[in-house]
């Protein structure tokens, strides 16, 4: 059993009640991760239960490489019924940083939480010590003090899970924070905090055996060798708007045991050494103050932004949305400040920000509409202002809405998950390396033909890397969301993994098998396990969502608009094209008769239905379920 602890802590919240149950009862068969959470959530989550119901069951699972020193195996799904999704239904979450492992040194690979306290509690593990404990003097405070708290009580070492104001009052949009500046989006925090679980702390001594140390030492040498890809440092809106000089990675801030480079990293603000802090990905560009109009607000506001809305914890995917949505709104004079109560004119300033966020964590006024999330706030506002939302805003963040009619296969895969999947999106960002290497050839060596080789080893075919055609992309899709299983399974960071390209390897295409070879050097199982288990996963997740009321075909459609408008003009935007160039797609739209063909070869890889796209017998029985 190399690679896992062996336990899965469950906590009755109602009773206080704690147990356990094997691991080894799922992972044989679901790997991991994504894919035991899934099992566990069709086990207890029955359809008609409510994101706030004390049924509802807020599940944390790691995977097999966490805690090993496997290179990016930091992370940890969080999945149950989310209050975020419209209408409700099954989502998930991701998290990484240091509290995935320490729960795995402790000797627990996940941790299943039901029932509602009776009065706000937190979880204390170390080790084999357990224990519910009061969390009084927790409630009403924001995520950074309750972690202060907890260290004074429990040690620096200790590593913890929150939320804050925003979960405590419900706000739909809240997310889990924790150690390490890691957050999970979803809505998950106020599940926590409607089970009056307002913290949970781990410590441990432990840690996972590794099969075949030797070998995962040589592929950590390896994976590092060829990880020198693009600089991510700084945020993409960030850089694109001419606003990188304000921002300066001055040092890494890697997760555990991790050597990866990416967007993790500390901060210098406005080359000013008083605005040096940890920074994190997207959290650094949701409230940009020069996008409405306010190029002299002081850098402090840009610096502070993101620990303001992790503090009160609320999801900054939906922020950004919010404030760009509101700032149409003021451009149209959809909405007044006297309308919302909110300094519209002011948007950009701290002033601005300070008073949104506490209007929607204490839900007053026009807060309270916010807080229900933008996809119900929309049918609570005047048609005028309801219209201005950008059709790219999703229940759970947002897609690219130009992307299924820039590249195809984002039509297929885009409409498959309950959420906005930056993994899909990312796909190992071999596409970014193309874009940079279109704008300035030779600034790195992901030429249109190295893509190809890229699009062939990773996609399945040389014809998967013209994103305009619709030949080769439902294969593409199938194998773009297995690897994403896999990930999420095993427990690897989506900024890391996959190594789908390198600017030191020769050939500089990356390695499609690698995942596998450390799942083998550390479980000391066949790498063919994988592929069975990520199809069995994907399948579950299919048969969730046809039990929560998914219509089918239908619903696998991406939006209509995406058949009849051609995307808006945005600049220099190239995609892979079917020659030797890259070409800019203007004026495209998705062709129906071939997309339906499409997703017809989609079913058929999958074992579907054709026409309905319902799973078909053959397969539920080849893959040992039984739904």
């Amino acid at each position: 059993m190399h690679g896992w602890m062996g336990k899965i802590l469950h906590v009755n919240l109602s009773t206080s009640e704690i147990s356990e149950s094997p691991t080894m009862s799922y992972s044989d068969e679901y790997l991991g991760g994504r894919g035991i959470a899934l099992r566990l959530y069709w086990e207890n989550v029955k359809p008609e239960t409510r994101a706030f119901d004390p049924d509802n069951t807020l599940i944390f699972m790691t995977g097999p490489l966490v805690a090993t020193g496997a290179q990016g195996a930091t992370r940890m799904v969080v999945m149950g019924k989310s209050p975020m999704t419209y209408p409700e239904q099954y989502c998930y979450g991701n998290m990484g940083g240091f509290f995935p492992p320490e729960l795995k040194k402790a000797g627990y690979d996940g941790m299943v939480f039901t029932g509602r306290a009776k009065r706000p509690v937190y979880l204390w593990i170390e080790d084999d010590t357990v224990e519910v404990r009061d969390g009084s003097s927790l409630w009403g405070k924001g995520t950074y003090r309750v972690g202060d708290i907890l260290h004074q009580k429990h040690g620096k070492g200790a590593r913890f899970l929150t939320t804050g104001m925003a979960g405590e009052k419900l706000v739909r949009s809240a997310i889990i924070f924790g150690s390490h500046q890691s957050t999970s989006t979803g809505g998950f925090g106020s599940v926590m905090a409607s089970k009056n679980l307002k913290a949970i702390v781990v410590k441990g001594t432990g840690k996972p055996s590794v099969a075949h140390p030797d070998r995962l030492k040589k592929l950590n040498r390896y994976i590092l060798e060829i990880s020198k890809r693009l600089d991510m440092s700084i945020p993409p809106e960030v850089t694109m708007s001419g606003h990188g000089h304000l921002l300066e990675a001055i040092g890494k801030d890697n997760c555990y045991q991790c050597g990866l480079d990416c967007n993790r990293n500390r901060y210098r603000y406005g080359k000013r050494s008083e605005f040096e802090g940890v920074r994190r990905c997207q959290a650094m560009e949701y409230y940009l103050p020069w996008k409405y109009g306010q190029e002299d607000e002081p850098v402090e506001t840009l610096f502070d932004a993101p620990i303001l809305a992790n503090d009160y914890s609320i999801c900054t995917f939906e922020l950004r949305n919010m404030v760009n949505w509101l700032y149409t709104c003021t451009q149209n004079q959809a909405l007044t400040e006297a309308e919302t109560d909110l300094p519209l004119s002011r948007m950009g300033t701290r002033e601005f920000l300070e008073t949104l966020l506490y209007s929607i964590a204490y839900r007053n006024g026009f807060g309270d509409i916010l807080a229900e999330g933008l996809a119900r706030a929309v049918e609570r506002v005047p048609e005028k202002a309801r219209v201005l939302l950008d059709p790219s805003v999703q229940p759970v963040g947002e897609v690219d809405a130009n992307l299924p009619r820039l590249s195809v296969v984002h039509a297929l895969l885009d409409p498959m998950e309950p959420r906005m999947s930056r993994p899909i999106a990312h796909a190992g960002f071999a596409r970014a390396a193309l874009l940079f290497n279109t704008i300035d050839p030779g600034s790195n060596p992901i030429t249109l033909e190295v893509f190809q080789e890229i699009a062939k080893a990773f996609w399945g075919s040389v014809e998967s890397a013209d994103a305009s055609s619709y030949e080769g992309k439902a294969l593409a899709a199938v194998k773009i969301q297995d690897r994403v299983i896999m990930e999420d399974c095993l427990g690897l960071c989506d900024l890391g993994w996959p190594l789908a390209y390198s600017f030191t390897k020769p050939g500089h295409v990356g390695d499609p098998d690698l995942e596998a070879k450390i799942f083998t050097a550390v479980t000391g199982l066949d790498e063919e396990v994988i592929d069975t288990c990520v199809k069995r996963v994907f399948l579950l997740q299919r048969a969730i969502q046809l039990r929560e009321g998914r219509k089918v075909p239908e619903d696998d459609f991406p939006p209509e608009f995406n058949f009849t408008e051609p995307p808006k003009p945005m600049g220099l935007m190239m995609m892979p094209g079917p020659d030797d160039h890259s070409q800019s797609p203007p004026g495209m739209v998705l062709d129906r008769d071939k997309f339906t063909h499409m997703l017809r070869e989609y079913y058929r890889f999958r074992g579907w239905n054709e026409e309905t796209g319902v799973p078909l017998k053959e397969i539920l029985q080849k893959l040992n379920l039984e739904l």
